[in-house]
């Protein structure tokens, strides 16, 4: 069960936090309430009695006036929204741009991130390059979930923060992948919750080992292609969603990583071929690079 509070008009209060950062969603029913356990359950947290360390709400109520529902987002902008699809979609937009505001020290990329043995692989590309299906894949392979669509990453510590919101898959995969048991449908979308994956126990960011660029090709699929900094920073700049909150307009932060961290494309028209790539180069960059422990826990502290 969600840990909801009720209020005295009977709404609900779902509190969310990401980033270090804690949000409240004002839901006008109990059913409003569960499509946004589907969708943000692993971000929920229990609401405690003081509320001074909330830094923004998210009303949802119903729409009398025609289907759907009239929502507040954290800026005060009422819209009217006109299925639970496109409300999920709304607030998971609202709290991305959110955490923007509020963390702009994390540089954050349009991206998927999972990790292998303790190392992050961060899997940035455009939208349709089906990021999500590849994340379920490698899932299935053993790897642990972060995120499937954002990438906050401290660009001083080299960590990236889990965002696990539920996977959200426009179709079904291709065989012999398959939806986890646990997928909801909800309109357009397939929502696989984050609670029932293999997903990081807390919030706590996880060292960032390896850089990768997935593409759709009808071209015979190479192995992951190691590539250049300079065209990594393209990529991450081309992927970044807060750009210019950094200087030169983002594009020190994408040159820096890229210098810093392997970089790689990888061609996931053959899905399978291509988990088996990508669990090759995190195994592999397990074994080269390490962070000791101290220094992540000196960087957490620092922020």
């Amino acid at each position: 069960m969600c840990p909801y509070t009720s209020t005295a008009n009977s709404t609900r209060v779902v509190t969310l936090r990401a980033c270090g950062s804690t949000f409240d969603v004002q839901c006008a029913d109990h059913a409003i309430a569960a499509l946004v356990e589907v969708a943000f359950g692993a971000l929920i947290v229990p609401c405690t009695g003081s509320r001074s360390d909330v830094t923004g709400r998210y009303q949802i109520e119903r729409s009398y006036t025609v289907p759907g529902f009239s929502v507040c987002d954290f800026e005060g902008v009422v819209a009217q929204i006109d299925d639970p699809d496109s409300l999920l979609w709304h607030l998971d937009k609202s709290l991305t741009i959110a955490l923007q505001y509020r963390r702009p020290d994390l540089y954050f990329v349009h991206a998927a991130a999972v990790s292998l043995a303790d190392g992050v692989a961060v899997l940035a590309a455009p939208r349709g390059t089906r990021k999500s299906t590849l994340t379920v894949a490698l899932l299935e392979r053993g790897f642990t979930y972060l995120s499937d669509e954002l990438a906050p990453i401290d660009i001083r510590g080299y960590l990236v923060h889990p965002y696990a919101h539920a996977i959200n898959l426009k179709s079904t995969p291709p065989h012999p992948l398959r939806l986890p048991p646990s997928t909801v449908a909800i309109g357009r979308r397939f929502h696989v919750p984050a609670g029932l994956l293999p997903a990081v126990a807390d919030e706590e960011p996880l060292p960032l080992v390896a850089l990768i660029f997935p593409e759709r090709s009808s071209e015979p699929p190479a192995k992951c292609l190691r590539i250049r900094p300079s065209l990594a920073a393209v990529h991450l700049l081309a992927n970044a969603l807060n750009a210019l909150a950094h200087h030169n307009d983002g594009l020190d932060v994408a040159v820096s990583l890229a210098q810093r961290i392997p970089s790689y494309q990888v061609n996931i028209h053959d899905l399978s071929a291509a988990c088996a790539d990508i669990e090759a180069v995190m195994k592999m960059r397990s074994r080269t690079f390490s962070i000791p422990r101290d220094r992540v826990a000196n960087e957490r502290c620092s922020q």
